[in-house]
């Protein structure tokens, strides 16, 4: 599964990061990172241009792709290219509040998750990825018992049990 991000966006709807630091993109990559790493989704993530002019630039890092809109761009143009031009649009996952890249996604057959859902959900992440492991059964390191004492095991049970042995109760 993918994930299409609409960055800016999520990062207007999580509380403790604001639009206007210039370190936010960075902060949001960070918890994208741990997202990634306990859920293994594969993240693309979109950002619209700064207020200076940075060229369109796209960046791969340990299950994360980065891409900047071009000047006079937007990245929900790139996110609505990427719905219209993919082959198998079911395996997308949109997060984004813009009710237009919302209606198209669906319209495709992706599945949409609002930001504001998706930021609550990078607060507390749930760990989806790792398989559970088998707890195996520990056998415990018992010696084997001597053949006297299975021989007076024996002896009872063809008894049927019913009638005590004597050595055995001497053991006690």
């Amino acid at each position: 599964m993918l994930l299409l991000i609409d960055g800016h966006n999520l990062i207007g709807q999580m509380p403790d990061l604001r639009l206007d630091d210039p370190n936010d993109e960075e902060e949001l990559l960070s918890r994208l990172r741990a997202y990634h790493a306990s859920t293994g989704f594969e993240l693309a993530v979109y950002f619209d241009p700064g207020l200076s002019y940075r060229p369109p630039v796209r960046r791969s890092e340990a299950g994360i792709t980065v891409y900047c809109a071009p000047q006079g761009h937007q990245a929900d143009e790139l996110i609505l290219h990427e719905i219209q031009h993919r082959q198998d649009p079911r395996q997308l996952t949109v997060v984004t509040s813009d009710r237009v890249v919302q209606q198209a996604a669906r319209a495709r057959g992706c599945r949409v998750i609002d930001s504001r859902a998706f930021a609550a959900e990078l607060a507390h992440p749930v760990r989806r990825r790792r398989p559970r492991t088998r707890v195996r059964p520990q056998v415990l390191d018992v010696p084997p018992l001597p053949e006297k004492e299975i021989d007076e095991w024996l002896r009872i049970f063809e008894q049927g049990g019913s009638q005590p042995n004597p050595r055995l109760r001497q053991r006690r």
